[in-house]
């Protein structure tokens, strides 16, 4: 078992890799029944003809009535000095998802220090002072091992977290191990050194894939030199000092923005006992530190980026747009429009792309919300020589949705997604402290996942054309090409006027976007 990942509640729609088209995975009673049909050459029957004229092979089965999403009754309590302690009890099985956050990440990194939230969160899990002995980063994996887990850290926007899921027993062992690791973590050098050789060399690989470059770029492009446009590439990862990380892990994990989730088999009461003799004496002597100034988007004036990226194997392609912040009474309707765009298999940019066109293997789309604003995000991969045409389909569609809302029985399809993933998160301890951990990151009442499910589907076709009519206006759009220019070839000149174009050797990630005005 693993602690749960923490997926924004919020939420980002992308479509299957399946469509519902597709024949499912077949088993040998399934292959050799259809080995037996015969059709007319160039036919191509529908699943639902393969069925009737083979015998032995099963329909699927019929649709089912909705079920009703029930959330179970969460509570939350403060320990005098500032811990914070949110419980969901769900005790159909005896395991609990236990996560220690702290409201600070990645926008609270020094100017010019980025990558340092991110190189301190793994450091937590890398040794710590345990019992009044020094623990190395083997004798802490070991100690979660025989919890029957793993021990996970991580940092981002807003949150740095360590997490294991554990059997009910085991519960205060788990969270004691994951207090002593934030509160008295080693952070020693040579862990710092293999951490560091660790994400150079997943940047490397990064760094050679042109989905990833665009990715990365981008978030320069939409966001710019402020705190949310931060990345961290190879000269920004070798800056990092210990004694900047000693600093972050002093001056931001502190009692005062920590929260003790605990989700599955356990009560309210027996919770706050538990933080109470792990956390309750948790003191720091020095005054918390102010909340980094969190900037509004400050995107690049250039409507599109291309970055060459000679003998690559494909083009990575990403079109922004402005989106809802985490606070706008809009954000619901916007995610239901985020998802008639990129919410399934049969959305519209994987319709365009994919299934009409066989450009891509998918067309995803994400909607990004944080407090001073937000980004929608469609991405494709594609040959060199579809990636002007995928540019300007993901272009066009977001575009289209101004002026032609959703029927309603595509509404209904993407809101059913999206009420569906919303209720899959609840079968599991950890997919329940990932929504949890969503809210509080970003600042919102947890009560407002009871109202999750009814306002999706309250919003309606008009909505999603007046929100896409106010958001994603053709000159606020933003996009990126990575790829083999000389490969994508003539096609560029229909899209390149205005383009910025940096070969990959030259792309600074930490200067691109530096002095945009919006």
């Amino acid at each position: 078992m693993s602690g749960p990942r923490r997926p924004d509640v919020h939420g980002s729609s992308c479509p299957s890799d399946r469509g519902p088209g597709d024949l499912p995975a077949a088993g040998p009673t399934r292959r050799r029944a259809l080995g037996t049909l015969a059709a007319p050459a160039g036919l191509l029957l529908a699943p639902a003809a393969l069925w009737a004229a083979t015998p032995g092979v099963d329909a699927p089965p019929l649709a089912q009535p909705p079920r009703e999403v029930s959330l179970p009754a969460f509570h939350e309590a403060r320990l005098r000095n500032g811990v914070g302690v949110v419980v969901a009890p769900r005790h159909q099985t005896p395991l609990v998802s236990a996560v220690l956050m702290v409201r600070a990440g990645q926008e609270s990194d020094a100017h010019g220090q980025s990558g340092v939230a991110a190189m301190t969160a793994a450091l937590l899990a890398k040794g710590a002072v345990r019992r009044g002995r020094r623990e190395g980063s083997d004798a802490i994996a070991r100690q979660a091992e025989a919890l029957g887990s793993s021990l996970d850290a991580g940092a981002g926007w807003r949150s740095t977290t360590l997490s294991l899921t554990v059997s009910t027993p085991r519960l205060e062992a788990a969270v004691s191990l994951m207090a002593d690791c934030l509160r008295q973590p080693l952070l020693t050098s040579d862990e710092l050194e293999r951490v560091r050789a660790q994400a150079l060399d997943a940047m490397r690989l990064t760094l050679g894939n042109p989905g990833d470059v665009a990715r990365l770029a981008m978030r320069r492009m939409f966001w710019g030199d402020t705190p949310f446009g931060a990345v961290t590439p190879p000269p920004a990862l070798r800056r990092i000092t210990r004694a900047q990380v000693l600093a972050f892990h002093a001056r931001q994990l502190r009692p005062e923005r920590t929260v003790l989730v605990l989700a599955g088999d356990i009560d309210a009461s027996r919770a706050v006992q538990l933080a109470e003799r792990l956390l309750g004496d948790w003191r720091v002597a020095a005054a918390e530190p102010p909340l980094p100034a969190l900037l509004p988007p400050a995107t690049m004036a250039a409507p599109l980026l291309l970055i060459d990226m000679p003998g690559s194997g494909q083009s990575g392609v990403v079109v922004a747009a402005p989106f809802a912040s985490a606070g706008d009474a809009d954000r619901r309707i916007g995610l239901v429009a985020s998802a008639v765009l990129g919410g399934g298999y049969s959305a519209r940019l994987n319709q365009e792309v994919r299934i009409k066109r066989g450009l891509s293997y998918g067309a995803t789309c994400e909607a990004e919300l944080l407090p001073t604003g937000g980004m929608l995000s469609a991405r494709a991969q594609t040959g060199h020589a579809g990636a002007v045409e995928v540019l300007q389909l993901m272009r066009g569609e977001i575009r289209r949705l101004a002026d032609e809302p959703p029927s309603g029985e595509e509404l209904a399809a993407r809101q059913a997604t999206l009420v569906g993933g919303f209720a899959r998160r609840l079968d599991t301890t950890g997919g329940l402290a990932a929504m949890l951990l969503g809210q509080l990151s970003q600042g919102r009442p947890i009560a407002e996942l009871d109202r999750y499910v009814s306002d999706v589907l309250a919003v309606t076709p008009e909505q999603v054309r007046d929100f896409a009519r106010s958001h994603w206006q053709g000159e606020r759009l933003r996009s990126v090409i990575a790829g083999d220019m000389k490969a994508i070839g003539d096609a560029l000149g229909a899209v390149a006027a205005d383009a910025l174009r940096v070969p990959l050797a030259e792309l600074d990630l930490e200067r691109l976007g530096r002095g945009a005005g919006r």
